[in-house]
């Protein structure tokens, strides 16, 4: 297991004491944590908030998250997920023979993939010309004029199962009861639940999807993609949540002690 797991000995290893290295190092990752975490949370609302102060139309929620790349969001669109994927990619990279490195690198390429393969341009009418034509058509992006939306947005949507299906595979990583210093059962079973939403989240896309069942303007794969984002973004929010014992008053137990020697009569 990870080295992150192995557990602090006093008395040299005292939680807000970030010269020491392995400390430095443990506080790092649980930021990496926190912000990841964190972005996921604001991710949709980011979206949804931005776009109704670019058009000024009042709150408009688009098919899916991947659709907000053909809005006046692009660049933010961009910009986020990249960040969200640079996170994933370089989590644990110093342990490259554990799961959460392995899984977390497959996540961030996977999302850096869903980024740079977008999906195809929404509300097109059966006239309006293809990406590949010439002059290059509003909204297609150069691998899109390359290869053609139909091709890039099948690579799209297998990047993004890639990606959903890694997440929920962390959280159950998360929730591993064989970890060196696993979290309490009531906490496994809260990540476990998160890794379930997510996999839940999947089958309601599909089936949603198939039954056409939209609410107002909320699709079955955006009420997923929302979903599957806001439960791995609390698994992560929940492993992180030890943080404040590295920024705290340091512990009695790690405390200097005064030794009274006892005199000989």
């Amino acid at each position: 297991m990870d080295n992150f797991q192995q557990p602090i000995g006093p008395p040299h290893d005292e939680p807000t004491d970030h010269t020491n290295p392995k400390i430095a190092y443990r506080v790092t990752v649980l930021w990496n944590r926190l912000i990841i975490g964190i972005l996921g949370i604001l991710l949709p609302l980011i979206f949804i908030i931005g776009e109704a102060y670019f058009l000024r139309g009042g709150v408009h929620v688009r098919g899916s998250i991947s659709a907000y790349y053909h809005s006046s969001m692009r660049d933010i669109f961009v910009a986020c997920l990249c960040v969200i994927g640079f996170f994933l990619a370089t989590y644990l990279s110093g342990e490259g023979r554990t799961w959460d490195f392995r899984l977390s690198l497959l996540a961030g390429l996977a999302v850096l993939g869903v980024v740079f393969f977008p999906t195809t341009r929404p509300h097109l009418l059966p006239e309006a010309p293809r990406c590949g034509a010439a002059p290059m058509p509003d909204g297609c992006s150069a691998v899109q004029q390359q290869f053609g939306e139909t091709l890039i947005a099948g690579i799209h949507f297998a990047f993004a199962a890639i990606f959903i299906l890694s997440l929920a595979a962390i959280c159950f990583v998360f929730a591993s009861p064989k970890r060196k210093i696993p979290e309490t059962p009531r906490m496994q079973a809260i990540l476990r639940i998160c890794g379930w939403v997510i996999i839940g989240a999947v089958g309601w896309a599909i089936i949603g999807g198939l039954l056409k069942f939209t609410i107002w303007e909320l699709t079955p794969l955006y009420l997923a993609e929302v979903a599957s984002v806001w439960a791995f973004a609390a698994a992560w929010l929940l492993k992180a949540r030890t943080i404040r014992e590295y920024y705290g008053p340091p512990r009695r137990d790690m405390q200097p002690t005064t030794t009274v020697h006892r005199q000989e009569p």
